[in-house]
């Protein structure tokens, strides 16, 4: 490890979703083979060969559909469950009841923070009655949190949040979000703050962005992710955020991705079996790579406790 740095935690933060087409539009009719295939036969199966800890982050969807909700109840292995929000699905305020064929461009914090809290609570209730408990990590659909949503998820139980993207702008037609000066590492936000940390205080909700490293020269961030890095790149990631941060006594790498990306032609993604072969590979490489570095994998809520001391 590099100067401090005593620990390294790897997380996989995965959006858990219904089969989409190649132009990100829900699968019309709707299909969930990224649940009932993806996540036990190939994702979690590639997961356990490593010892990996994944956490499913799931949608109003795929926790209405009994067949989704069966296969994750039976799923097993070491993993974590949280939830993700596209906002649109859900009360109140829902838009849509047949998810067929349609997108979902709303931000959830371009509500009024008693909407967004509301329909937050409807998620959290949603995976309760499906689950037995309460959720304790989560993203926003399409990365669209503010200080408002942090607020909303702490008072609701929440440990763990991942929505910020460092170095990215989103925007939607109800709101923007701009994470462009985010911090790259996990931090307890300041009051009323997203993207400025704080002093870890009330059990305060922690921000574990994902791990994205910026790039000169007018090129985008990269992503630690497969299919938008290769292995190498994932493993200069890697070393840039412990470069970049030897200052810190614990770090975080968050690799981020969609479940329907190990589905051919669920979306704009893997369009072959050769293609899925090649994701999962490359993943499973990079994955292994970082477990001979020393990293020690964990779900996302288990990032609370140990950032929280060396707070």
């Amino acid at each position: 490890m590099a100067n401090n740095v005593q620990k390294v935690y790897l997380t996989i933060s995965i959006d858990t979703e219904c089969d989409h087409d190649t132009n990100w539009v829900r699968s019309n009719p709707i299909a969930f083979e990224s649940i009932n295939e993806g996540v036990p036969n190939r994702l979690q199966t590639a997961f356990d060969s490593v010892g990996a800890v994944p956490t499913y982050l799931l949608t109003v969807e795929v926790m209405e559909d009994p067949e989704c909700v069966q296969t994750l109840r039976e799923l097993k292995g070491d993993f974590e469950l949280g939830t993700h929000l596209h906002a649109a699905f859900i009360e109140p305020h829902k838009k849509y009841h047949d998810y067929a064929g349609v997108d979902s461009p709303d931000f959830q914090c371009g509500y009024s923070e008693d909407i967004e809290y509301r329909k937050l609570e409807n998620l959290s209730n949603l995976f309760d009655e499906c689950f037995g408990y309460r959720p304790t990590s989560f993203r926003a659909g399409r990365y669209g949190a503010s200080s408002d949503s942090l607020n909303n998820l702490q008072k609701l139980g929440y440990k763990v949040d991942t929505s910020v993207t460092p170095h990215l702008r989103w925007t939607a037609p109800n709101a923007v979000v701009d994470f462009r000066k985010a911090p790259e590492q996990p931090y307890y936000p300041a009051a009323d703050e997203i993207i400025v940390p704080g002093e870890y205080a009330d059990e305060r909700i922690l921000e574990a962005p994902v791990t994205i490293m910026p790039r000169l020269l007018r090129r985008g961030p990269i992503w630690f992710r497969p299919w938008f890095a290769t292995v190498d790149q994932m493993k200069q990631i890697f070393r840039y955020h412990l470069n970049k941060h030897a200052d810190k006594e614990v770090l975080n790498i968050n690799m981020m991705f969609h479940s329907m990306e190990v589905i051919e032609k669920a979306s704009p993604y893997p369009q072959s079996a050769e293609d899925v072969e090649r994701f999962i590979d490359d993943m499973l490489e990079g994955l292994t790579w970082c477990k001979e570095e020393g990293v020690e994998f964990c779900g996302l809520s288990s990032l609370h406790e140990p950032f929280k001391k060396a707070a």
